[in-house]
């Protein structure tokens, strides 16, 4: 599955999606783990968006709440393999969600759940 670097499983949350959500289907998996380039950050697997036309953010959130949050920044629609880095120095356990929301709106598309 994934390899991030020899990193100890317990280390690493990762979460299946396959939803359909405002008539877009999102599918992959996503994970939260160490990043090989420092830090840690949030990775995106074979991660496919059907039906969606606008554009989305990610934010690492607790419990969905998008004031909870970490704005990791836009979804790179065009790669199904792509890594979000998260801030250095900031302490993930509080963050168990990545919720995707449109850019414009501002709204709520989907919530994952680590």
């Amino acid at each position: 599955m994934a390899d991030m670097s020899g990193q100890d499983p317990s280390e690493i949350t990762m979460a299946t999606v396959h939803e359909e959500q405002k008539g877009a289907t999102f599918s992959g998996t996503v994970i939260l783990g160490l990043d090989p380039d420092g830090g840690e950050a949030v990775s995106f697997r074979d991660f496919l968006i059907e039906d969606y036309k606008g554009e989305l953010t990610a934010n690492l959130a607790t419990d969905g709440d998008i004031t909870k949050s970490i704005d990791l920044g836009s979804l790179d629609h065009k790669s199904r393999n792509f890594r979000l880095p998260i801030p250095p120095g900031t302490d993930t356990l509080p963050y168990n969600t990545v919720v995707l929301s449109d850019k414009k709106s501002q709204k709520k598309i989907l919530t994952i759940d680590l």
